[in-house]
């Protein structure tokens, strides 16, 4: 099996569990990819060995893989959904990040982990993106397309259609189109609803709306969403998944966003499940008094 590793190189502990996966696959006759970035700041051992293949960048190294290990947290498996692309290679999440929804391994579980990964005892989870579309540019979104004021700028105005017809004039701080995978992410922390991941749907959350009444939309997952800036000479931010969209305000007319046409493919384990996840990193059932 060939697996690519995926690490932020900058943070000095995930460097240390991805010498510990690579060790532990190349130890089991497993094929190990890695990007130059990576593999040049982990230790090397005395005899390199021949099953683990270095590549100048990222997208190298996961090209002709079986699978992508992802060791980080969420923004790491953002990165990596975003890096296999259409190529839909199965993404594994390690967790050493701290909130860990999307890569929801603990380090505990790493070795028991990787040797269901290369006996195939695993189950894909399909997740789908986003995808936004403006003046011949293109972005996708795991989680979310964020619209935002810039700091010290006044609310925004925005005008979102469904298929052409006008759903509402959002006045507010900000304007998040999520995914169900990123219904737990922003779009919780401003009053929109939990999704389960495998539903086909779309939710539309304003950020703090100037009118109470302006509540998060559900929509299914096939309708385009079209969002103009009115007017167009706002300070307006616009972001995928956190990282912010290169985009002048004069483009910020007639965004559309719609499902993407590729999911992303999650690997769950067994004994993994979406709500024993909820139940852990939101706490629920727990009593807060203790």
């Amino acid at each position: 099996m060939k697996i690519c590793l995926i690490v932020n190189p900058e943070i000095e502990p995930r460097l240390a569990v991805v010498r510990r996966i690579r060790d532990f696959l190349t130890d089991h006759k497993q094929s190990v990819h890695l990007a130059e970035a990576i593999s040049e700041r982990l230790p090397q051992p005395a005899s390199p060995s021949p099953l683990v293949s270095v590549f100048p960048t990222e997208d190298q190294a996961v090209s002709g893989t079986d699978a992508v290990i992802a060791v980080g947290g969420d923004g790491t498996m953002l990165h990596t959904a975003r890096l296999v692309g259409d190529a839909s290679t199965p993404i594994l999440g390690i967790n050493s990040g701290r909130l860990g929804f999307l890569a929801d391994t603990q380090l505990k579980d790493l070795e028991s982990a990787l040797s269901y990964l290369f006996d195939g005892n695993w189950e894909v989870e399909e997740r789908f993106m986003l995808s936004a579309n403006w003046n011949g540019n293109h972005a996708l979104a795991f989680n979310e397309f964020l619209f935002a004021k810039h700091s010290g700028v006044a609310m925004i105005t925005l005008e979102v259609y469904c298929n052409d017809q006008k759903i509402n004039k959002y006045w507010a701080d900000g304007l998040i189109i999520a995914t169900p995978t990123g219904s737990t992410a922003y779009n919780l922390s401003s009053g929109g609803p939990v999704i389960y991941p495998e539903t086909d749907v779309m939710v539309i959350t304003p950020v703090c709306p100037h009118a109470l009444t302006t509540r998060p939309l559900v929509l299914p997952a096939d309708k385009v969403i079209t969002v103009k800036a009115v007017p167009a000479n706002q300070q307006i931010l616009f972001s995928n998944d956190g990282k912010i969209c290169n985009i002048n305000n004069e483009e910020l007319t007639d965004i559309e966003i719609s499902k993407s046409s590729f999911n992303v493919r999650l690997i769950k384990l067994p004994g993994r499940n979406y709500f024993e996840t909820l139940r852990a990193k939101l706490m629920w059932g727990k009593d807060l008094r203790e």
